[in-house]
């Protein structure tokens, strides 16, 4: 099982994917992308928010 964000989800014009095996190294991949590509830093509510677009796939982790 992998579970996998995708910016475009939360309305951002990105088709970044970030994949983990955990919620928590799936935050942490989330977090590292919206501060260098989008100047973002992430508060509780940002998190919490992108939590609720996380879909569990199949595929392996990576990208």
């Amino acid at each position: 099982m992998t579970l996998e964000f995708r910016c475009a989800d939360v309305g951002v014009a990105c088709r970044n994917a970030a994949r983990a095996e955990t919620e928590e190294e799936l935050v942490a991949a989330v977090a590292e992308h919206a501060r260098t590509k989008h100047g973002v830093e992430l508060n509780d509510t940002l998190v919490d928010f992108a939590r609720t677009k996380v879909r569990v796939t199949g595929g392996a982790a990576g990208g």
